[in-house]
């Protein structure tokens, strides 16, 4: 490796390995949203190598893939490195940022692109969000929740389970909603009553159609056909009705109406 990237790996490394992730790093809630670490590796024709750990002079001490996870200690001088065989890692919050050597991390860094996308992208989304909240969530009623399970089941889908059925309904977002975890609870209320009544059948945690779902439709259906053309036969008679009494009251004098055409002038 050429003095001045040598140089440059020194420079870098250190502040990048002082802030090395931990084993496990959190990747959702609150302690995913405060994570600030790195992960620096090098890999070998594509395939996992080495995990950096530490700098000491002119070597590294890196943990080697063996396989299955890395596991194997060595050590290894920063002169049989290039800057390109670096891939660092930085795990910013739920983000997650890719340099690809020493040079692009460098780059990114003095001109941070990559974070202000971020922290743009993160501010609509906070604005999203404030919008979506301000939202009333309205859960299906039985029947209308009935028709989506079946038209469901009819793209491929019979199991359902409340938390998958609540992101299809109003996306992702009803997590940090105010009244979602009472959205879900009502949810969860039709779908045991649903239960109860036949038309799904629960296994553990998921809920499967039954047939007596499509019967329960097509009976709904049914009666909202009937209910439609009793409504529509009630304002028919309403207007014959109407109609039957204007003429009788014509033709009883009550009310005159003036001729539209005088026949007995000359």
């Amino acid at each position: 490796m050429q003095r001045l990237a040598q140089l440059l790996c020194k420079l870098t490394l250190p502040k990048v390995l002082g802030r090395a992730c931990e084993a496990i790093i959190p990747r959702s809630g609150e302690k995913g949203a405060k994570v600030n670490c790195f992960v620096t590796s090098i890999d070998r024709a594509g395939e996992p190598y080495l995990i950096v750990l530490g700098l000491i002079d002119d070597d590294l001490n890196c943990i080697e893939w063996d396989g299955t996870r890395y596991s194997i200690e060595r050590t290894i001088s920063i002169n049989s490195l290039r800057l390109s065989d670096f891939r660092i890692t930085h795990y910013y919050g739920h983000s997650e940022i890719q340099f690809f050597g020493l040079l692009d991390f460098v780059r990114n860094r003095l001109m941070p692109c990559p974070y202000l996308k971020i922290h743009v992208i993160r501010r609509l989304n906070s604005l999203d969000q404030y919008l979506f909240n301000k939202k009333k969530l309205v859960t299906k009623q039985r029947t209308d929740l009935l028709k989506y399970l079946i038209e469901r089941a009819l793209d491929g889908k019979n199991e359902h389970e409340p938390l998958d059925l609540m992101t299809d309904l109003h996306s992702i977002k009803w997590v940090l909603h105010p009244h979602g975890a009472e959205e879900q609870r009502k949810l969860e209320f039709y779908l045991e009553a649903l239960v109860d009544t036949g038309e799904l059948r629960k296994i553990n945690c998921t809920y499967v159609l039954t047939g007596f779902a499509l019967r329960a439709i097509e009976d709904y259906e049914e009666q909202e056909r009937k209910h439609t053309e009793n409504v529509k036969m009630q304002w028919r008679t309403f207007w014959l009705t109407s109609a039957i009494v204007a003429l009788t009251v014509v033709q009883a004098g009550i009310v005159k109406l003036p001729a539209l055409i005088d026949w007995t002038s000359k």
